[in-house]
């Protein structure tokens, strides 16, 4: 189990949006955006996983298993900012914690048990460049482990 990671892109950067609420059926329901967001989440890192772990069956890590995460955002400068202008500070929507509570809740059941095993998680926005197409990269692998029980 030890050693055990792989990575994926997604062609887009994008949070996870609040529920809403639908006032002629008093329900809250998720937008479809997200969940639009999520299944491609899902089914990038479920192909990452199995290009690097062909024979694997099932989750990647177990229930139980602690897992670390990073996530990479990168955003394209606006066409409207001045071409003397070459990057900037990633300083706008969509929050950092959005962008993981959707990457997480994306491959929960299918990479991992459920996101409680996150141990460790870095998230990224890297400053906006021009010509860049809004990406999010993507890395997984196992988090830390107690030296201890390694040795068992």
């Amino acid at each position: 189990m030890i050693g055990r990671n792989f990575a994926f892109t997604v062609p887009f950067v994008a949070g996870k949006l609040r529920h809403r609420l639908d006032r002629r059926h008093a329900r809250m329901y998720t937008p479809t955006e997200t969940i639009r967001n999520e299944a491609a989440i899902r089914d990038a890192a479920l192909k990452a996983m199995r290009e690097a772990y062909p024979g694997l069956k099932g989750m990647l890590f177990p229930f139980r298993v602690p897992v670390a995460v990073r996530i990479d955002a990168y955003g394209p400068l606006p066409e409207s900012r001045p071409k003397s202008i070459t990057s900037e500070p990633y300083t706008f929507k969509p929050d950092a914690d959005n962008i993981a509570k959707l990457v997480l809740d994306g491959m929960n059941g299918a990479v991992w048990g459920d996101d409680n095993q996150v141990v460790e998680l870095h998230v990224v926005k890297w400053p906006r460049r021009r010509g860049v197409e809004p990406h999010m990269d993507i890395q997984v692998y196992r988090g830390w482990a107690d030296p201890a029980a390694e040795k068992k």
